[in-house]
């Protein structure tokens, strides 16, 4: 199962913005820039996140983004769901999807694929964005006490 580079652009900007909230509201190029993200693209991933509501926006000269929430109240999950929708490795799975499986109760490959979601959504929904700007925060400590050996 791959993620995409929409996926992954979303969370590295929304960790970079709990990482620099103290200067909100942050710009997308000075998240891009740090990032090493294509800014049209990341705008496009902000603009989702924002009508998802884990992002906001500030307009004007001074604008940018924000944490719609705290960081320790948006999930990674929150963060993938909006920017691609349920997280299911197969539709068989999809409890929003109206069409079910014939073969669903009896099928053992239908069983391993919700056990995979089940274990998909515990991770991503049980990883907050606090989480990753701790675990941020900890390598960084852990490099620079590394340089001044």
């Amino acid at each position: 199962m791959n993620f995409t580079a929409k996926e992954d652009y979303g969370i590295r900007a929304v960790l970079d913005i709990a990482l620099h909230r103290s200067e909100a509201p942050i710009q997308a190029r000075e998240i891009a820039a740090r990032q090493s993200m294509p800014e049209q693209f990341l705008e496009q991933v902000l603009a989702t996140l924002r009508r998802a509501g884990v992002v906001r926006s500030i307009r004007g000269a001074a604008g940018g983004y924000d944490l719609a929430r705290p960081a320790g109240r948006i999930s990674v999950g929150d963060v993938i769901r909006a920017l691609s929708g349920a997280l299911v490795p197969v539709q068989c799975v999809n409890e929003a999807d109206l069409t079910v499986c014939s073969r669903q109760e009896s099928c053992s490959v239908s069983h391993f694929w919700a056990h995979l979601k089940d274990a998909i959504s515990a991770v991503t929904d049980g990883t907050t964005i606090q989480d990753l700007v701790d675990h941020q925060l900890g390598v960084e400590q852990a490099m620079s006490f590394m340089m001044n050996i």
